[in-house]
């Protein structure tokens, strides 16, 4: 699965699980920051990091590891997509 493609679908998860209005959505980039209090970041707290990766795990059929340290791959979504790729991220 191409990262374009992972994005797409991160995209759809913040809308269906996290109830983002989709048009919210269309000016996500690769660039964006996901934590809260970073500017122009999406403003995720640590509920929406838990929900965000119950949703991953389901809809890429991968394994998230919370004994790792996780913060850097949920900083951006560029970090997110590349961690999820080399996670082996399914159809």
């Amino acid at each position: 699965m191409e990262r374009k493609e992972v994005l797409d679908a991160l995209k759809a998860i913040l809308v269906t699980r996290l109830k983002f209005d989709p048009a919210r959505t269309a000016d996500i980039t690769m660039e964006t920051t996901l934590p809260k209090g970073l500017e122009g970041s999406l403003g995720l707290d640590s509920l929406d990091f838990i929900e965000l990766s119950i949703a991953i795990e389901e809809r890429f059929g991968i394994v998230i590891d919370e004994s790792e340290d996780l913060a850097p791959h949920f900083q951006s979504m560029d970090a997110l997509t590349r961690f999820i790729s080399l996670k082996g991220a399914g159809p």
